[in-house]
C-alpha cells in the first residue's frame, strides 16, 4: 500500500505477501501511468511556479532569507500559482474526461482510451478472497429528491471465496450537467462502507446514505442564469452507481439507480449554522479585497472547463506576469489597515475583575470549566472573562508557541502542544508516543473506525507524556503528485479526506486532546518558493467544492475545535490573516467557536499576528523567541478582539474535557477520563525551542544535497535557454 509506514509496519508485511493475512485497502488517489495526463500538472511541483516580474521589494523578494531547507539564502521572486484546473483533479479529472472522450485516441502499450491512460482507479483494491454483492435496498431508484432528503441504498456483501476478508462499498453519484454552465464531474463519491471481517460464506449487509444537499454544487457565478449565487442543485436525474472503484460499476440489479429532482433547488444558508452563505472570495464581493479568481487583478487565467477540454487544458505554465497595484496594495500588513479596523462603535471591556472564577483548581478542571467547555454561549463566559488583564491576554495570543501560558487570574496552567503528524512530539525526533503510518496509508485503509482510535490512542499517549493539544492532523488534498507533504495528507477526495480526518480528530477528543487540524487553507505545496508568501488563485467553487470541504466536515460534522492556518496567500493575503477564510467562511457561516493558531511565524512581516487577530485567529505561533504586536493597541476594537481570541482558546481548551467526559461516561469506563495533572513546566519552553532548532537543523542537512541539485538544475536549464536563445 503506497505511504509512509509505521516503525513497526514492515514487520507486519510478510503476512500479507505470503497471503496468511487478507489486504482490504483501496487508493486514495488516482495512480495514472503519465503524470502528465493530470490536469494539475502544470501548475504544480518546481516547474508549476510563476514568477510577477515588478515585484522588486516586495516580500519576499525584498531581502527575506529562506533557511527552512538549507543554509539561509535570500528569496529571489514573488511566487504564484494557479489552480487552472479547477475543481477537476484526481478521479474528478479522468473520469470525466473519460466521459467526455478525452481520451478516445489513446493508444498505447497498456490500452486504448480510458485504460491506456488510468493504470488503478481511485477506490481501486485487491483481495485474496471474492465477495459477491447484492443490492438489498434500492428503494429510491425513480424516487423524486427532495431538498432535505437522503438517497440510500442497502448492499448484502457475501464473502464468496475461501478466507476470512474485508470489503468496500462505494456509492457514486452523477449530476445533471449543462454543457457552458455551472462545472461538474461526471461522478463524485457520495457514500462507503467498509464491512468487518467476513468468515467464507458469512454476510454482512451495508448502509450508504448520500444527504441530497451534499450533493449541490456551489456557483459562484451565477452560470446557470437564475440570479442565484451559492450552493445549488439543477433540476433533472441524478444517476447513483454502486462501485468497485471511481470507474468500475458493480454488474448486481439495481446497482444503477436514478432519481430525479423536478426544479431547482437552492441553499441560501447553513444547514448546521442557520447562517447565509455566498460569494466571499469573488469579484466585488471579496471581502479581502481582490477576487480570488484574479479576475480583478489580470492574472489572466485560463480554467479548464468541461465545456471545452481540449481547448482549456492547461498546457504549461505561466512562468511570469506583472502584478497589478492593487495585489501589491495587500503584499503586507500595515498599521493603516490596523487603524481601518476600528470600530468607534465597539465598548470597552472590562479586565483585571476580582470575581474568584476559575477553570482549572491545580490542574484539576473545575465544574464552571466544564460548564463552559460545554457552552459557548454560557452567560458566565463574561463574569470570567473580565478577570483576565491585558497582559495575560497579549501573552496568551502572542506566545502561542509550544503550548498555552499560564494564566493565573483564571487558574490555568501553563499546558503543551505536541507536533508531529502520526505521532505525538514524532516532528522533533523526540518522538513520545507510537509512530503511526502516514495519513494517505490511514487513508487508504477507508476504515473511519480505525482512524477513530488512532486518534484516541495517540490523545491518550500525548496525555501521558504531558500534553494538551496536537499540532495535527493534516488535510490539504492531493492535488498533484508532486506536493510536497502528501504523507501528511489523505487523498485527492474531499469526503473520503473529511471522513478519516474527521474520526482521528473525534478520536483525539475523546481521550481529551485538543487538535489543530492544519493547514487551513491550500497548503498543497511546499518548496523553497512555495513555503513563504506564494499567491495561490483558483475560483470561489474550486476552493468551496474541494479544499474547504474537508474542513467543513470537521467543524460541523466532528465537533473539531482546533485549526491551523497556513503559510501561503489565498489569492493576494496571507491565509492566516484572511478575514474572508477566517470570520467570513469559518465563523460566520459555519459557526466555528474554536481557536485558529498561525503555523511557525518564520517572518512576522508576512504571517503578522496583528493581521491574524484582527481577520479573526486567536493564536499567533510567533516562534522560539516569543514576538510583539507592533500595530496600535488602545482601541476598544483591538481589546474585543483579545477578549474574543481569548474566549475561543479557553473553549477549545475546555471543550475536549467534555468531550473526554461525555466519552467515558456513554463506556461506562473511568479509566477512559483524562488524568489531571500540571506539568512540570520550568523551562520546558525553550527545551521544546531547543529541541525543534536541533531537529531542523539535522533535517536541514539530510536534504541539503537535494535543495543543492534543485538550483544546480535550475542554473543549467537557464544555461541551456541562454545558449538556445544565442
Amino acid at each position: 500500500m503506497p505511504g509512509c509506514p509505521a516503525r513497526r509496519l514492515p514487520r507486519s508485511f510478510p503476512p500479507f505477501y505470503g497471503g496468511e493475512k487478507e489486504p482490504s485497502g483501496r487508493t486514495a488517489d488516482t495512480w495514472a501511468y503519465d503524470l502528465t495526463t493530470a490536469a494539475s500538472y502544470a501548475n504544480a511541483g518546481l516547474e508549476g511556479v510563476g514568477a510577477y516580474t515588478d515585484a522588486e521589494g516586495l516580500y519576499p523578494a525584498d531581502g527575506t532569507t529562506c533557511g527552512n531547507l538549507d543554509a539561509p539564502y535570500a528569496y529571489e521572486q514573488v511566487s504564484y500559482v494557479d489552480y487552472a484546473e479547477g475543481i477537476y483533479i484526481g478521479y474528478k479529472w479522468y473520469e470525466t474526461a473519460d466521459a467526455e472522450g478525452y481520451w478516445s485516441n489513446v493508444s498505447n502499450e497498456y490500452g486504448t482510451g480510458y485504460d491506456g491512460v488510468v493504470q488503478y482507479p481511485f477506490g481501486y483494491g485487491l483481495s485474496y478472497t471474492s465477495f459477491d454483492w447484492d443490492i438489498t435496498d434500492a428503494a429510491a431508484d425513480g424516487s423524486t429528491l427532495t431538498k432535505d432528503g437522503d438517497v440510500t441504498v442497502k448492499v448484502t456483501v457475501t464473502n464468496t471465496g475461501d478466507r476470512a476478508g474485508k470489503d468496500v462499498v462505494q456509492l457514486y453519484y452523477t449530476a445533471p450537467y449543462i454543457t457552458g454552465e455551472i462545472e461538474k464531474s461526471s461522478v463524485e463519491l457520495g457514500a462507503f462502507a467498509k464491512t468487518k471481517e467476513l468468515q467464507p460464506g458469512e454476510s454482512e449487509e451495508v448502509t450508504l446514505t448520500v444527504p441530497v444537499e451534499k450533493m449541490a454544487s456551489y456557483d459562484a457565478y451565477d452560470a446557470n442564469h437564475n440570479g442565484f449565487a451559492g450552493y445549488e442543485l439543477d433540476a433533472g436525474d441524478y444517476i447513483f452507481t454502486v462501485r468497485h472503484d471511481a470507474h468500475t460499476v458493480d454488474d448486481a440489479e439495481k446497482a444503477t439507480l436514478t432519481c430525479t429532482l423536478p426544479a431547482n433547488v437552492q441553499y441560501p444558508t447553513d444547514s448546521v449554522s442557520g447562517s447565509e452563505v455566498g460569494n466571499k472570495f469573488t469579484g466585488s464581493d471579496a471581502i479581502d479585497g481582490v477576487s480570488l479568481d484574479g479576475s480583478d487583478s489580470e492574472q489572466n487565467i485560463t480554467y479548464l472547463t468541461r465545456a471545452d477540454f481540449a481547448g482549456t487544458f492547461p498546457k504549461a505554465c505561466t512562468s511570469s506576469r506583472a502584478m497589478t497595484d492593487n495585489v501589491k496594495a495587500l503584499n503586507l500588513y500595515t498599521a493603516d489597515m490596523a487603524n481601518g479596523y476600528i470600530n468607534e462603535a465597539d465598548e470597552a471591556i472590562t479586565t483585571g475583575a476580582k470575581n474568584g472564577l476559575k477553570i482549572e483548581d491545580n490542574g484539576k478542571t473545575t465544574e464552571l470549566g466544564y460548564q463552559l467547555g460545554a457552552d459557548f454561549n454560557d452567560p458566565q463566559w463574561d463574569a470570567l472573562l473580565d478577570q483576565l488583564t491585558v497582559d495575560e491576554m497579549e501573552n496568551l495570543f502572542v506566545n502561542g508557541y509550544g503550548g498555552l501560558v499560564e494564566l493565573k487570574s483564571v487558574g490555568k496552567a501553563r499546558s503543551k502542544d505536541a507536533d508531529g503528524p502520526a505521532q505525538i512530539g514524532g516532528f522533533t525526533g523526540m518522538g513520545a508516543g507510537t509512530g503511526f503510518p502516514s495519513s494517505s496509508t490511514l487513508a487508504q485503509t477507508w476504515n473511519a473506525d480505525l482512524a477513530l482510535q488512532e486518534g484516541r490512542t495517540i490523545g491518550t499517549q500525548a496525555l501521558q507524556n504531558g500534553y494538551t493539544g496536537w499540532y495535527a492532523p493534516a488535510t490539504n488534498m492531493h492535488r498533484s503528485p508532486f506536493n510536497g507533504r502528501n504523507y501528511e495528507y489523505y487523498s485527492e477526495d474531499s469526503l473520503l479526506s473529511g471522513v478519516i480526518c474527521g474520526n482521528t480528530v473525534q478520536g483525539a477528543n475523546d481521550a481529551g486532546v485538543y487538535t489543530y487540524v492544519k493547514h487551513f487553507i491550500c497548503n498543497d505545496g511546499e518548496s523553497g518558493i512555495y513555503r513563504d508568501s506564494v499567491y495561490t488563485w483558483m475560483t470561489e467553487q474550486t476552493l468551496r467544492e474541494t479544499y474547504l470541504r474537508p474542513f467543513r466536515m470537521l467543524v460541523e460534522e466532528y465537533d473539531a475545535v482546533g485549526l491551523m492556518s497556513s503559510y501561503n496567500r489565498i489569492g493576494a493575503v496571507w491565509a492566516g490573516g484572511s478575514e474572508a477564510l477566517l470570520t467570513g467562511i469559518l465563523r460566520d457561516e459555519w459557526g466555528f467557536d474554536g481557536a485558529v493558531i498561525t503555523d511557525y511565524a518564520d517572518h512576522h512581516s508576512f504571517m503578522n499576528g496583528d493581521q491574524a487577530l484582527r481577520a479573526g485567529g486567536s493564536l499567533w505561533m510567533s516562534g522560539m523567541m516569543g514576538g510583539q504586536l507592533s500595530c496600535e493597541t488602545g482601541s476598544n476594537s483591538y481589546m474585543q478582539a483579545l477578549r474574543r481570541a481569548a474566549k475561543e482558546t479557553f473553549y477549545m481548551y475546555l471543550h475536549v474535557r467534555v468531550t473526554n467526559r461525555d466519552y467515558a461516561e456513554s463506556i461506562g469506563d473511568t479509566a477512559a477520563l483524562r488524568h489531571d495533572f500540571k506539568p512540570a513546566v520550568l523551562g520546558w519552553r525553550y527545551l521544546v525551542a531547543l529541541i525543534d532548532l536541533v531537529a531542523v537543523a539535522l533535517f536541514a542537512l539530510a536534504i541539503r544535497g537535494i535543495v543543492r541539485d534543485v538550483k544546480l538544475y535550475k542554473a543549467t536549464k537557464a544555461g541551456r535557454t541562454e545558449n538556445k536563445n544565442a
